[in-house]
């Protein structure tokens, strides 16, 4: 019997590569196994959650359709759906809502960050995003969710919720297991010290479907340092082991720790340093992160030993770097493909729908019997 696996992203707009490497990299290994049955989503509730303006918000869900397909995603092996047109989804989160503690939410880790980014606009919505999450998971009778270690926290949910309905009705819910997706971490080009969102404004990250200039542009202006900071250089030298297995290996250690991948080293490092020189710090971490995942071993290596010698030029590393990315066969893959997509939006639209359609059949199955269970049918 094949494994179901499901995973949704919010439509933000384009994607980008911490999106590619974080989440849509692992699905498409996930996707070209027979043992998989896999269900990718769209989830356009969540993104009410922060009051989009509508005509932007469709022109969101549309980027992102386009970039889950021109990264590879394909409607013949994958579910892709658009999680507003299964309403079966929303219906499922208030029955699970009725079995969850509100205490179970609000330690959701995310939920003080939310409060604070959303301070004028405090909505139910980031409060009980989690409910809905389980929901969109839980409605599959999903095995596998492909989450990165900081996700961890919100299946756990999930696996709560689960447990707290069929305690209470009887086995019914399938409690999900995780596929933990190693990546390196790849933080925000203009502040090093917070990951890469698109949140933090256009120079921050580098979409899939940026073009050679813009990226060129983007690395060119990566804070990093003066080549002064000699205490710093020999923090990050002594912190940063060279990694010399695939992202796939890395999943053999929980959590992985051939590299500062860790919010609690990052911390330590924190400690020592100060806010300042961890500026610093993340900025040298960064780029030596975005040389691993595009560049040579021993262009990674050259960095080490340039700052080690207090030679390194930032400059022609970001040159270099900038090359590496503008020609990473699955950018330019992907620009191709994207490229041929947008021109073609009924098509678009018609994937989505027909792929919503084939989740909805399997939603509206299992949601009878979660009512049977309740007493709604």
């Amino acid at each position: 019997m094949k494994q179901i696996v499901f995973s949704g992203i919010q439509p933000s707009g384009q994607l980008h590569i911490g999106n590619y490497f974080g989440a849509i990299y692992s699905w498409l290994k996930l996707q070209e196994s027979k043992d998989n049955d896999c269900i990718f989503a769209i989830v356009d509730y969540h993104a009410l959650t922060e009051g989009p303006d509508p005509q932007e918000l469709q022109q969101r869900i549309f980027d992102t359709a386009v970039d889950f397909l021109a990264a590879g995603l394909d409607p013949d092996k994958s579910i892709i759906m658009l999680q507003s047109l299964v309403p079966e989804h929303t219906d499922l989160a208030w029955i699970l809502n009725c079995v969850t503690p509100v205490s179970w939410l609000e330690r959701v880790p995310t939920y003080k960050d939310k409060t604070q980014q959303f301070s004028n606009n405090l909505n139910m919505g980031l409060l009980d995003y989690p409910v809905l999450m389980a929901a969109d998971i839980l409605m599959y009778k999903t095995n596998l969710v492909p989450v990165g270690l900081d996700q961890l926290p919100h299946l756990e949910l999930a696996r709560e919720i689960a447990r707290a309905f069929n305690t209470k009705y009887g086995k019914t819910l399938t409690e999900p297991k995780a596929k933990i997706t190693p990546t390196p971490k790849i933080m925000s080009l203009t502040d090093p010290t917070k990951k890469m969102s698109k949140s933090l404004g256009s120079k921050s990250y580098i979409a899939l479907a940026d073009s050679p200039a813009t990226i060129e542009k983007k690395v060119k202006s990566m804070p990093t340092a003066t080549g002064n900071e000699k205490d710093v250089i020999k923090e990050f030298l002594k912190n940063t082991q060279e990694v010399n297995k695939e992202f796939k290996d890395l999943a053999q250690s929980f959590p992985p720790d051939q590299e500062i991948h860790t919010e609690s080293d990052l911390m330590k490092v924190k400690d020592r340093l100060g806010n300042s020189k961890y500026k610093t710090f993340m900025g040298l971490f960064n780029l030596y992160m975005l040389l691993y995942i595009f560049a040579d071993k021993k262009d990674r290596q050259k960095y080490l030993k340039d700052l080690q010698n207090g030679t390194v030029k930032f400059s022609e590393t970001k040159k270099l770097l900038t090359d590496k990315i503008v020609n990473f066969p699955e950018l330019v893959s992907f620009r191709k493909k994207r490229d041929q997509l947008i021109k073609n939006p009924t098509r678009i639209a018609t994937i989505l729908k027909q792929g919503s359609q084939k989740a909805r059949r399997r939603a509206q199955k299992n949601l009878t019997a979660v009512k049977k269970k309740v007493g709604l049918s």
